[in-house]
């Protein structure tokens, strides 16, 4: 039996290979689910019927707060999001003075905000309704985000932002949480919304969307949605890009899953030079990482003081 140090790093290296093997296993899933190309709608459809789309996007309402993510004269129709708060380095520093990119974030809460969307394909329109999103990914509407107190990172947790089923890449807004201040509550007042960062991924009005999910018919109009049996997958391109992105996730978690396994056997035989050859590739990269961490730092200083 080998050592209780050892028999401690054994269940880490499982429970990550549980954790990844359910991400690869579900993104196995969705990619069966997924068509290879979007179809037209169906002249006679029956009730629940599973529909593949490719057209463009129609807002005929924009979505709540879509002003404050995009300032482009298009009417934004949806947005997936997530709030950020950063780590404890720097702690003094709003987004303005030291960027976005310049700061470790950390994901508390993600979702999915919308108006009245619909997709026009071959003359006909059919209206999207991501209800299904919300409530199977138990994602938190925009409105009702608080800053502030506890918050947890989504670390440990398949967040909204992270699911299979959205894959919106073609465009990323960085918004300090400050333009939200309207709408999102503060656990006190202390709270410096210019320290939290909102990140979305927007889809206008005349953005091309692919989309896939049941048609129902709601009062003579065509209305397609979610389910448990066929869930609701949107993308802002096509299928064949959203497939490929599946299947390199797939891929990369499988992986992990793999290396998890071979390491975790490797450790309870007591072959140890595997192990040792994994700690220094880790360590190798906590090295370049802190590298990199230190040219952020003196590029900020240079900028500073000007020099």
């Amino acid at each position: 039996m080998p050592p209780l140090v050892i028999l401690l790093l054994i269940a880490v290296l499982v429970a990550v290979a549980l954790v990844y093997g359910y991400r690869a296993l579900t993104a196995l899933l969705v990619l069966q689910s997924l068509p290879t190309e979007g179809g037209e709608v169906p002249r006679s459809p029956g009730e629940g019927e599973s529909v593949a789309l490719t057209g463009e996007l129609v807002v005929e309402e924009p979505a709540p707060m879509g002003g404050a993510i995009d300032d482009t004269e298009r009417a934004v129709g949806a947005y997936l999001w997530r709030a950020r708060f950063p780590d404890n380095t720097n702690s003094n520093l709003t987004i303005e003075e030291w960027g976005w990119e310049r700061q470790r974030w950390h994901t508390f809460a993600s979702g999915l905000e919308w108006g009245r969307i619909g997709v026009t394909t071959g003359g006909q329109t059919v209206r999207i309704d991501p209800t299904w999103f919300r409530s199977a990914t138990g994602a938190t509407p925009l409105g009702q985000l608080e800053v502030g107190g506890v918050m947890k990172s989504d670390r440990l947790s398949i967040s909204p932002w992270d699911s299979w089923y959205t894959h919106l890449r073609n465009r990323t807004e960085h918004r300090s949480l400050r333009r939200f201040a309207g709408h999102v509550r503060r656990h006190n007042d202390s709270i410096d919304l210019d320290r939290h960062l909102l990140e979305a991924c927007p889809l206008v009005d005349g953005a091309t969307v692919s989309v896939r999910g049941e048609l129902h018919l709601e009062q003579g109009e065509r209305v397609l949605r979610g389910t448990d049996q066929v869930p609701l997958l949107l993308t802002d391109g096509s299928f064949g890009d959203y497939r490929r992105w599946l299947r390199r996730q797939g891929v990369r978690k499988g992986v992990i899953v793999a290396a998890s396994v071979l390491f975790t056997v490797c450790l309870w035989f007591e072959w140890y030079v595997p192990f040792a050859a994994l700690l220094v590739g880790l360590l190798i990269y906590i090295g370049y990482r802190f590298t990199q961490d230190a040219h952020v730092i003196v590029d900020f200083l240079r900028r500073v003081f000007g020099r």
